[in-house]
């Protein structure tokens, strides 16, 4: 246990001296140590490496031949009473860190726990310990590592948090990571990119926002919203940062109020009849259907082309949805259309079971199948040819889901067709009432009813009610 780190009560017991000798020792700088979570630690192999220095170190090596690091002077020194050596314990504390045992079913494997920097409880399972002891090793080596990276200061400059940000996170953790590559290298690196982390400050932050928004009219100009998404990559960078025991300052993204203001823009784009035929007359064989499973599936352009043949169950009429392919990450299962089942047919009995997917195109040089990996140029030539303005794909979705909503189908089998957590989504998002539909409602109000009952006199008059009853009379006569 040569690598134990031990406290100023520890260590001023084995050495047999008063505390305030040993906080001395260390004003003097006559004794190495180490800082862990504020607390004063002692590493026994630095002590005794500084043997060459009798100077400095009289008085401590005198008594270093009376220090013993057996397992039962740990155990005396740091647990009272004689349980600590007993066969039946299972737990044994010293402090902020401990050991423990945890029941298997093939018997028990030895663990440690500890509280790091910030307090917080951590516990690691020792695969090759055979005893306490070497559980004990191995959590005080885990200590002196993390006791050892607290004091040495790790200043770097967010050019050099941008490589380790993306290979140590959002390359590993996000599906969107070009993206957040993108925003650093074209926004944030120019800007950020020679400051230290703890020079950042909220004065930064609103520079580049300013810098964002420049006063020329010709400049490029983001919107709020994506200046929003660099300082929410910005803030993410920072917090990566400090767990990654870097020193950061306090995260100037942190709160909200340094926020560009958004402007409200949901999209509203919808395929109408006519435009979906001119489109079809102009799309490519392999594309037309792939944009029919969009109108008719409300199925994202990464489903369509995932989809492979096992997905499908003509039989059961439904169509599973893997979560590696939906947005959400879960298994979705949606029903299959009439028309879309027809399709389906087709494309499997051509298929023949030469490629595992739906879509495919064939290969001009070798006439194989091969599964369509990308359609957006083809997709934006048909809407070209077919002079439709303002389309993209992502609006099939919005128009099936419309087109559900005009034929009067509820809108919770809408939002669940659609695979919508919530209701809300569907309806402010996704269903946009077509014009035709709201002229209608609007001539079906302004119509007359064809038995409407007679307007109420107005009674609050004597004479209007004496003519009133005049008028009865006479239609009685």
């Amino acid at each position: 246990m040569s690598k134990t780190l031990l406290t100023v009560k520890e260590v001023s017991s084995f050495l047999q001296i008063h505390p305030n000798t040993l906080y001395k020792w260390v004003a003097e700088e006559k004794i190495p140590y180490l800082k862990f979570n504020g607390l004063l630690r002692f590493e026994i192999d630095k002590v005794m490496e500084r043997q060459q220095k009798p100077r400095q170190n009289s008085d401590l090596l005198n008594l270093l031949p009376k220090l013993d690091l057996s397992i039962e002077n740990y155990d005396r020194m740091l647990l009272k009473g004689d349980s600590a050596v007993s066969n039946n314990k299972q737990r044994w504390d010293f402090g902020k860190k401990g050991v423990f045992k945890r029941r298997l079913k093939s018997g028990f494997s030895w663990c440690y726990w500890y509280y790091d920097e910030r307090n917080k409880l951590t516990k690691m399972t020792v695969p090759d310990a055979a005893s306490r002891e070497d559980a004990i090793v191995v959590m005080e080596a885990k200590i002196r590592e993390i006791a050892i990276k607290q004091s040495v200061s790790k200043h770097i400059t967010f050019r050099e948090l941008a490589p380790i940000y993306l290979d140590k996170y959002a390359k590993q953790k996000k599906d969107s990571w070009k993206t957040d590559e993108k925003y650093i290298n074209n926004r944030l690196l120019p800007y950020f990119g020679e400051k230290l982390l703890t020079h950042i400050s909220p004065e930064d932050v609103s520079g580049f926002i300013s810098q964002c928004k420049p006063k020329r009219v010709d400049m490029e100009k983001l919107k709020g919203s994506t200046i929003n998404k660099h300082l929410q990559v910005l803030s993410r960078m920072l917090n990566i940062a400090e767990e990654f025991g870097y020193d950061v300052s306090k995260n100037p993204v942190r709160r909200r109020i340094h926020f560009a203001k958004e402007s409200k823009y949901v999209r509203t784009r919808v395929l109408s009849v006519d435009e979906e035929g001119r489109l079809m007359a102009e799309a490519a064989p392999h594309l037309r259907p792939i944009i029919q499973c969009a109108l008719l599936e409300a199925m994202r352009l990464k489903e369509i082309l995932m989809l492979k043949l096992s997905d499908v169950d003509i039989d059961a009429e439904t169509i599973t949805i893997r979560p590696e392919n939906n947005k959400t990450g879960k298994l979705d299962v949606i029903p299959i259309r009439s028309r879309m089942r027809q399709i389906f047919e087709r494309l499997i009995a051509e298929n023949n079971c030469r490629s595992p997917f739906i879509f495919n195109y064939k290969d001009p040089a070798t006439g194989e199948l091969r599964p369509i990996r990308s359609c957006q140029h083809a997709f934006e030539a048909a809407r070209r040819r077919a002079k439709i303005v303002g389309l993209e794909f992502r609006d099939l979705r919005r128009t099936c889901a419309t087109r559900l909503h005009e034929a009067k189908i509820d809108l919770l089998i809408v939002s669940r067709l659609l695979r919508h957590s919530n209701t809300k989504i569907s309806a402010e998002v996704y269903i946009q009432s077509s014009m035709n539909l709201m002229k209608k409602a609007m001539n079906e109000a302004d119509k007359e009813p064809e038995n409407r009952p007679p307007s109420r006199p107005n009674w609050n008059t004597t004479r209007t009610y004496l003519e009133h009853e005049r008028a009865v009379g006479r239609q009685r006569n």
